[in-house]
């Protein structure tokens, strides 16, 4: 991937660490900065899903949902979590 790509997925990965701004998502948070730092952008992505599909994790709006959905397509990353957070953690 071009670094210019790379630095766009970066920022939009970036735009959801607020949802992990809460009391019990530190290691969430702490593996999800590390992955970033390191340039693991599915890891990153996945400590974001794996933390709001945590059955104590508020649900999250459609917003947020879709743009993990489209995340997951720029990434071609073809797994369950869009359609589980859809079905389980929408608000």
């Amino acid at each position: 991937m071009e670094e210019n790509a790379l630095k766009e997925l970066q920022a939009l990965l970036q735009s959801l660490r607020p949802v992990l701004l809460t009391e019990r998502a530190h290691s969430f948070l702490d593996l999800f900065d590390q992955c970033i730092e390191q340039r693991e952008f599915g890891l990153a992505l996945h400590a974001v899903c794996d933390f709001i599909l945590d059955p104590e994790s508020p649900r999250v709006s459609k917003s947020i949902l879709d743009q993990i959905q489209r995340l997951h397509a720029t990434m071609r990353i073809d797994d369950h979590c869009v359609k589980e957070l859809q079905t389980q953690k929408l608000a």
